[in-house]
């Protein structure tokens, strides 16, 4: 799924980005810095980041089922369907990074959706159908973060910021205005018992408290637009999630 967070910096159910969900305000300012946008770009000698490919989709399911160990459960690791009707749907928003090796060790998926869906309250499930992004909208104003995800042996390398460069890129040069995605906040569960999801993602937006997820998206130019209760369940968030935007 997508959740934008650690290993998965999107990790949102990708068999997973509840049922009912809250919206509430809140505003958080940090610097936007320029992004550049080049699908071939090296990352370093032989790695690439590229679009997907139909025969992507094996090296896509290994990559997810390192990056959602137990006690994740199987849900969080892509199905060959719903890798199929990402290519069906919206072909141009799915990204990979390889290594020298051809090996898959970071991936990404949006889709398009206008702005009052996206800032609306909602479930991971619900604004991406289910995780087969059934739910693009061709003409939508928002470009939707629906998972991204890096290899746990290579995070801290930069994958994660070149993918959402590239997403960034990608949402520009098709006119969108924003790019939204639910946060995971992975570091909610260890306050859990004295801090509702409300104040801990205010806490983190101003500093008090930081998170694994969170504080690196609000560094890359995000802004907090409001919380998304039970909108994909793990673990570690408890099902909680920041609605992050960034405007372009």
């Amino acid at each position: 799924m997508t959740l934008s967070g650690s290993a998965n910096q999107n990790a949102h159910h990708p068999g997973a980005e509840g049922h009912s969900s809250r919206l509430q305000a809140l505003k958080a300012h940090r610097p936007e810095s320029p992004e550049v946008f080049d699908q071939g770009r090296c990352l370093q000698p032989g790695w690439l980041l590229r679009p997907r490919r139909g025969g992507d989709h094996e090296g896509i399911r290994l990559l997810m089922q390192r990056v959602y160990p137990p006690p994740h459960g199987p849900e969080c690791v892509w199905s060959e369907a719903a890798l199929d009707q990402h290519l069906r749907h919206f072909p141009n928003g799915q990204f990979v990074i390889q290594d020298d090796r051809g090996i898959l060790r970071a991936t990404s998926s949006t889709m398009r959706v206008n702005r009052e869906r996206a800032l609306a309250p909602h479930t991971w499930l619900e604004i991406t159908g289910m995780g087969t992004l059934r739910t693009h909208e061709p003409g939508g104003e928002i470009l939707y973060g629906v998972n991204i995800a890096v290899d746990p042996s290579f995070q801290g390398r930069g994958l994660g910021r070149t993918l959402y460069d590239s997403r960034f890129g990608l949402a520009r040069s098709l006119g969108c205005t924003a790019f939204a995605a639910g946060a995971r906040i992975p570091g909610f569960h260890r306050v859990a018992g004295w801090c509702t999801p409300e104040d801990y993602i205010r806490k983190v937006v101003a500093g008090e408290l930081r998170d694994p997820t969170l504080s690196k998206q609000l560094a890359l130019g995000f802004q907090v637009a409001g919380v998304l209760l039970d909108y994909a369940y793990d673990h570690e968030t408890l099902g909680h999630a920041a609605l992050i935007v960034k405007n372009l």
